[in-house]
């Protein structure tokens, strides 16, 4: 049977979807590999490629493959040389390289303002992961023949053709998002020569081969993940990526130079990027420390989400009365931006107890969601909010942020919406829109309702987390 396979490297997961005119068949499942030398995370390469080729064998003897495609985290890039990593990644969130980014943040607002970028300067793009590669003497630009994002990357090993995603050059620093060309004045103060990256092309694009497989390019996951569901169900709407960070996205066409901004369409933050074709650009803004948070939360609780305490907590939040038992804020969220350090939490009661604990983590990122949301609608209308990633399994989580936004929220039977999203682009990519028809047959959306009650409280903690948030910030400042 034909079918089409989607690689997701993440953060914590590496996942392989693979889709055929039944919908999706299977999906597997592998730890994402990381080493720390010297205090750095890298993620290693040689036990993912591995891990990844063991499971395309598996699909290639199971499945008439017809494409593949493969998305990752943004801002880690590779460096290759004649067919071969010089170096592991950088782990993207890893901060080794924020002395650089203070030792020449004026030069780069010069040269990459937002008007260009479509980003505030940011000490995790990958301009940054070059730069500490380069100083550090872990490589040398004159051994360097390409510098890669890790899905291009695996795109490269199947078929030697050193392309970026625009989505995923936008996470790079190095681009201008208007003229959809690298930025040469930026990259020639830096001696980073343009065809040392690659060539720009969208979503979807032709690759190579790969043992007579076509390969098809995805990009930065949040995004790959909205290409598939704009590509399923158009782009009328806003996209919830809730993975380890999350990003909140809308797809946007250009009207008299409007994307052409000069700040953040946010106080705190707001990114403008190259979407999917000419003209087109997506909005987003998120939280970097999103399951990540409730990670950390767990950590502390000595739990995992399947553990029968958390989920006795779960139920317990979901029917209490709500209240907002302290503060948090952390680095690059749409509260204080990057005016912060890590995760930060304020004015925790003495007594504070673990049902307190998690329903503060619970409204903190409710609160961050429904600040983006209505940002974007000031551009995009009221648009419906479909979720994915694997919050969408935490009912009473979900719940919390329907209420919270005063929305319903839609999401597909399946969490792996990024695994998806680059199954889909091998399956655009290959114009085969008999298998998108399936697909849409296939797949279905779930629905949670805002709770009437809890909307009306919800709404009301709103404005008093919005008020408190004020005094906190000029406390801070």
């Amino acid at each position: 049977m034909k079918a089409y396979a989607g690689i997701d490297i993440g953060t914590t997961n590496t996942k392989i979807m693979v889709i055929t005119k039944n919908g999706i068949e299977n999906v597997f499942k592998v730890k994402t590999p990381k080493n720390v030398i010297n205090g750095v995370e890298y993620f290693d390469l040689d036990k993912l490629e591995h891990a990844i080729e063991k499971v395309l064998c598996q699909i290639k003897d199971r499945w008439s493959l017809a494409g593949l495609s493969c998305t990752s985290v943004g801002e880690s890039v590779v460096a290759v040389s004649r067919g071969k990593k010089l170096y592991d990644p950088i782990v993207w969130y890893d901060t080794c390289t924020k002395p650089l980014q203070e030792k020449y943040k004026d030069t780069v607002e010069t040269l990459a303002p937002y008007e260009i970028s479509g980003s505030r300067d940011i000490y995790y793009f990958s301009l940054y992961k070059i730069l500490y590669m380069y100083e550090k003497s872990i490589v040398k630009p004159d051994q360097v023949e390409h510098w890669l994002p890790i899905s291009s990357y695996i795109t490269y090993k199947l078929t030697r053709k050193p392309l970026w995603d625009m989505t995923q050059a936008c996470r790079s620093h190095m681009v201008d998002i208007h003229r959809r060309k690298w930025n040469e004045e930026l990259l020639k103060y830096f001696q980073i020569d343009p065809d040392q990256l690659g060539e720009l092309h969208y979503t979807g694009s032709f690759a190579g081969q790969w043992e007579n497989v076509p390969v098809f390019l995805s990009g930065h996951d949040h995004l790959t993940g909205t290409y598939g569901l704009t590509s399923l169900f158009g782009s009328e709407i806003i996209y919830d990526s809730m993975g380890t960070a999350s990003l909140i996205t809308a797809i946007a066409h250009e009207k008299d130079k409007n994307m052409h901004m000069k700040s953040p369409f946010m106080k705190n933050g707001g990114l403008v990027g190259i979407a999917f074709e000419d003209k087109q650009y997506y909005l987003a803004s998120g939280v970097r420390y999103h399951g990540k948070l409730i990670e950390l939360i767990l950590k502390i609780f000595g739990m995992k989400t399947s553990s029968k305490r958390f989920i006795e907590l779960n139920e317990q939040i979901s029917v209490l009365p709500v209240k907002l038992p302290f503060y948090i804020y952390s680095n690059g969220d749409n509260i204080v931006g990057e005016n912060a350090d890590g995760i930060n939490f304020l004015k925790i009661p003495a007594n504070c107890s673990q049902i307190e604990m998690l329903q503060s983590v619970y409204l903190y990122l409710c609160y961050t969601s429904r600040l983006t949301v209505e940002n974007l609608e000031k551009f995009v209308g009221q648009l419906p909010v479909i979720a994915g990633g694997g919050l969408t399994d935490n009912k009473t989580f979900i719940s919390y942020k329907a209420s919270m936004l005063g929305k319903t929220i839609y999401y597909l039977n399946t969490a792996e919406l990024t695994a998806l999203g680059a199954a889909i682009s091998a399956i655009r990519g290959a114009n085969d829109f008999q298998m998108i028809e399936y697909l849409r047959k296939k797949i279905h959306f779930e629905k949670v309702f805002p709770n009437k009650e809890l909307s009306e409280k919800m709404n009301e903690l709103y404005k008093e987390i919005q008020r408190g948030y004020e005094r906190l910030i000029k406390e801070v400042e």
